[in-house]
């Protein structure tokens, strides 16, 4: 009999918990959801990321100096400021992330006008919290009404929902007020003696509905009450229609979403319908300027459908990736020409093990180019046609027996190939700029250097550079052109373009010594990057290297010559951005002095002291016939496993 009453408890017990809990997010959220952003468990989410290597080196005593100047700078500028003006504590609020946090945007019948406007979902499962989360729905509720805001009180399929009516304007304003920096309002402006008061403007602006409420440990939130509505209905087991059972959402969950930690997911479609149908309307300006309608249809985002993204962390490393849905049978434009064949993409034999970053990628050039040349046509019929025969006969003046396609098109291979060493000083402007080679593969290497150089020389002639200067080298012809000199990189020397043609490849690079110790790799064979210990093993995770597109960088060492950069610069944030048009606008600047006092890179540790977390990571992308499919990985660094 005992045997039999505990069982009975038992299974209550499981019963119990199987109507307590909170059903995934696409069974909740209506079949129009335009955006989702998920944690399906905030609780998994948590006790993964702190074992993750970047929590790790965040609360590693090395980084202790550094990182109690970035919080207190926070705590007392930012944290302490917004508590005080809301009036509540921010730690009783994220502790309640326990469970699925959802925040989501319905189309909620929305044409692209402002009436009616896309609404907002919140979901938030605190579970064993579900009393905290009640106490901070009533302190909400208390605040409200204490600040004199319009509220009601409700019930929805006998829930007590809380209504706060606001002022979207007024709204605006007193958000910007809790913001650090915000500073104090503007001085009111001194009126002539005998003007008259100005009126009030009777004009209301437009009003926000917010209704909230909580359904056993559920918070649900949002600004309609037609879809919290059908949201507990589905909470109560109703059969109304849900995201889940939406062809395009299942495409992406297969693909994207299952098992993440963290997701977000984007309905495309009406929203290109949205933005085609307002490109129609708008009037044109230019009439020599193709239409907007028409080029948004040419680009091929008509065929885009949707967008997700994923990110998981398990104890193999860190999964990142992004899907984005494109049918084949639909595809075009854009879409069309990035569309790359599942070949192989791994580091040939002649890149160097001591590369720091290393990219290829399959893209078939002449199919490229008539794809372009196709979408330009579309746009705007014969001016592909008319730009080419201009290039063409620039360059005839100088070489009569040039013809573009045969020349430079018809000799484009399927091969782009790019990989970047160690700057070879510690500045932040070597970093910005380390030694880079780029590769482009070519079955006829040599001719489509010289076509290549035509262009140049050309291209040269009209912007008023030099003319290419050859060299040669091991019995290779290397030629150079000057670069025009960058916005905002006044300090730094100007480099020349070098170019030369080797192994099937036309290779380019603005550091000789780069492309000689390239030239040279056909005789004196390097340590390949692919033997690296660990690339091959990550690489599997993505399912290898012969998807077309694949990519390899050296965490270690980038973050060794970051780190050293860092330390050695007192460039502060220009410093960061040091030969960009970016630099010239922060140099003396005052963010540049806020950021001073916030980020102290003097206090940051020797590379060695924090080596241990850093390791190397891998991405790829795979065109399929569903869309393309791009995803990262980034193991755990076998020192931290020691």
């Amino acid at each position: 009999m005992q045997r039999i009453i505990a069982c009975i408890v038992v299974l209550a017990g499981l019963l119990a918990n199987a109507i307590a809990a909170v059903p995934p997010a696409e069974q909740l959220l209506p079949p129009d959801t335009l955006v989702m952003l998920c944690v399906p468990d905030g609780s998994k989410l948590a006790a993964a990321q702190k074992e993750s290597p970047v929590f790790r080196l965040w609360h590693d005593p090395a980084l202790q100096p550094f990182r109690d100047k970035l919080l207190d700078k926070f705590k007392a500028e930012v944290l302490q400021p917004l508590e005080g003006g809301l009036g509540i504590k921010l730690t009783n609020y994220t502790a309640l992330l326990q469970g699925q946090c959802t925040l989501a945007l319905t189309r909620n019948e929305w044409t692209g006008t402002k009436d009616p406007l896309p609404a907002l979902i919140l979901l938030l499962d605190a579970k064993d919290k579900a009393g905290l989360l009640k106490a901070n729905l009533a302190e909400v509720k208390q605040k409200l009404l204490e600040a004199g805001k319009t509220v009601k009180t409700d019930r929805i399929r006998d829930v007590e929902f809380t209504t706060v009516v606001a002022d979207v304007a007024r709204l605006g304003q007193s958000v910007r007020k809790t913001l650090p920096g915000a500073g104090p309002p503007p001085p009111p402006e001194k009126k002539e003696q005998g003007a008259e008061e100005p009126k009030p403007e009777s004009k209301e602006g437009p009003k926000l509905e917010v209704s909230f409420g909580q359904v056993g440990s559920l918070l649900v939130a949002g600004t309609r009450a037609k879809e919290l509505e059908r949201i507990l209905a589905r909470l109560a087991g109703g059969a109304a229609p849900c995201l889940s059972e939406q062809p395009a959402y299942q495409a992406s969950y297969q693909a994207c979403l299952r098992e993440a930690l963290s997701y977000g997911w984007v309905n495309l479609a009406p929203l290109v319908e949205v933005l085609t149908k307002a490109a129609a309307a708008a009037p044109n300006q230019n009439p020599f300027a193709p239409a907007p309608d028409r080029v948004l249809a040419a680009a091929g985002l008509n065929s885009l459908k949707t967008l997700a993204l994923s990110a998981k962390q398990t104890s193999e490393g860190e999964f990142a990736e992004v899907f984005l849905g494109v049918p084949e049978d639909g595809r075009r434009g854009l879409f069309k020409l990035l569309a790359t064949e599942a070949k192989e993409a791994g580091p040939p034999p002649f890149v160097p093990a001591d590369a720091v970053q290393f990219f290829r990628w399959r893209l078939d050039g002449q199919k490229a180019w008539a794809a372009l040349e196709a979408l330009v046509n579309e746009v705007s019929p014969g001016q592909f046609a008319m730009v080419t025969q201009a290039l063409e006969g620039g360059v005839k003046q100088r070489d009569p027996d040039f013809d573009l396609k045969k020349n430079l098109v018809a000799n484009l291979g399927d091969d782009l190939i790019s990989y970047q060493k160690v700057p070879r000083t510690n500045s932040l402007a070597e970093l910005s700029s380390p030694p880079a080679l780029f590769l482009v593969g070519s079955a006829n290497a040599d001719a489509l250097s010289q076509a290549f150089k035509a262009v140049a020389t050309f291209v040269a002639a009209q912007v008023g550079g030099g003319r290419p200067e050859e060299r040669e080298f091991l019995g290779r012809k290397i030629w150079g052109a000057p670069l025009p000199q960058l916005p905002g990189s006044a300090a730094r020397k100007p480099s020349g373009l070098q170019v030369s043609a080797s192994g099937g490849y036309v290779a380019l690079s603005t550091d000789a010594a780069l492309l000689e110790e390239y030239l040279r790799s056909s005789d004196t064979k390097p340590k390949p990057l692919a033997q690296t210990p660990g690339l091959a093993e990550a690489a599997q995770k993505i399912g290898g290297t012969a998807t077309g597109l694949f990519g390899y960088q050296d965490d270690r060492e980038n973050m060794r010559a970051l780190l050293n950069a860092l330390k050695n610069d007192k460039g502060g944030l220009a410093g960061l951005f040091a030969g960009t048009p970016l630099a010239a606008a922060l140099q003396g600047a005052e963010v540049d002095k806020v950021f001073k006092e916030w980020v102290d890179f003097s206090l940051l540790p020797p590379y060695e002291k924090v080596a241990k977390y850093f390791y190397l990571s891998v991405f790829a992308c795979r065109t399929t016939p569903e869309g393309f499919s791009f995803k990262a990985f980034s193991p755990t660094p076998p020192t931290m496993k020691q």
